[in-house]
């Protein structure tokens, strides 16, 4: 009888110590698997971020090339409008300038 309760004793303590490295394995294994989970989202996130800001410079090149487009358009009307106001008045100096040295 004693026997037979130490072979139980003995049959508990392998069975425990067999759930024990069950145990450690499946920590080491949701451990890992928790990691490559992680490993893919940051690198999930790091192309998202990366496309956004594809997208942000995108974007702000064209509201520049929008604005200088704008600009130059303003210049070249102010340019125009500087021509024809010079054009009439170089016309009234000429005029001027040949009745002063006519007379």
């Amino acid at each position: 009888m004693v026997a037979e309760a130490i072979r139980r004793i003995r049959d508990a303590e392998r069975d425990s110590e067999e759930a024990v490295r069950r145990a450690r394995a499946e920590a080491k294994r949701l451990i890992a698997e928790a990691h490559e989970s992680a490993e893919r989202m940051l690198e999930e996130a790091r192309r998202d971020a990366r496309k956004d800001e594809t997208t942000l410079v995108d974007e702000a090149r064209k509201a520049a090339e929008a604005q200088a487009t704008a600009l130059e358009g303003e210049s070249r009307r102010a340019v125009e409008a500087a021509r024809s106001s010079g054009a009439g008045r170089i016309a009234a100096a000429v005029k001027s300038v040949l009745a002063a040295v006519s007379r």
